[in-house]
């Protein structure tokens, strides 16, 4: 995935993702926004979208999942990580994006009441995603297309376990016999004042972390270029201390 890891550390500008068309001659209106954003530009959105905010940082782009899932978020400066899935059968092409970015109470306590919130989900970033490309796709506007609302991970029992849980394998879409196509999410926040993680590394708390439907394959699914069933995610199992 050459042309995804290109820039390891992006800052991200998120006016890029509304009005300019992507680089070369050959960049058309389908390629604009969402579809033609680089992998931290479109975390850069989702921060915007999900933590309701227009404070971004800098997106660092892992080309491993190891260096991924032990990326940190940062505060001061602020710093939030990307991983890109790629298709089982193809490299090049994108299926998801996960961005680990921060809650918004972590960012209105270090930048001022107001600068965010409060949480959406990670389904608004989906929602955005998905009309975008339906903009793109006016033969595939009557496709039925329902997202999951089921996204919440909390281990109630093992609070730092649920990182581990978030990076688990899971289904992120699925088609019924009619044809209707499910997106599938997983959404993980810690806020930075959740008294149940008073105690814990300050780097693990002000988190919302998400596993997001690359735009690319969204669209090839309307378009029927590409098939639902996609699975995204992998065990991971760390000592205590060092878990998301």
């Amino acid at each position: 995935m050459k042309e995804l890891w290109a820039s390891m550390l992006v800052t991200a500008v998120a006016a890029c993702l509304t009005g300019c068309a992507a680089s070369g001659p050959a960049a058309s209106a389908a390629d604009t926004g969402l579809l033609g954003a680089s992998p931290a530009e479109f975390c850069a959105e989702a921060q915007r979208i999900v933590s309701r905010t227009d404070k971004l940082g800098e997106f660092v782009v892992h080309p491993d999942f190891d260096g991924f899932v032990k990326s940190k978020t940062n505060i001061d400066p602020l710093t939030m990580h990307v991983y890109v899935w790629p298709a089982a059968d193809d490299p090049d092409r994108a299926v998801a994006i996960s961005c680990k970015m921060k809650s918004a109470d972590h960012l209105n306590a270090a930048f001022g009441p107001g600068t965010a919130g409060p949480d959406g989900l990670c389904q608004d970033m989906n929602r955005e995603t998905l009309r975008q490309v339906r903009a793109s796709l006016p033969d595939a506007a009557d496709r039925q297309v329902v997202l999951d609302p089921g996204e919440n991970v909390f281990n109630e029992k093992q609070p730092a376990a649920t990182g581990p849980d978030w990076l688990a394998p899971f289904q992120l879409t699925t088609e019924d016999e009619s044809g209707a196509l499910t997106i599938h999410s997983k959404g993980f926040r810690v806020d930075w004042l959740d008294p149940r993680f008073a105690r814990f590394d300050a780097r693990v708390r002000g988190v919302h972390y998400c596993h997001l439907i690359a735009p690319a394959y969204l669209r090839d699914l309307l378009a029927g270029r590409a098939a639902a069933g996609v699975t995204i995610g992998r065990e991971w199992s760390s000592p205590p201390a060092s878990r998301q």
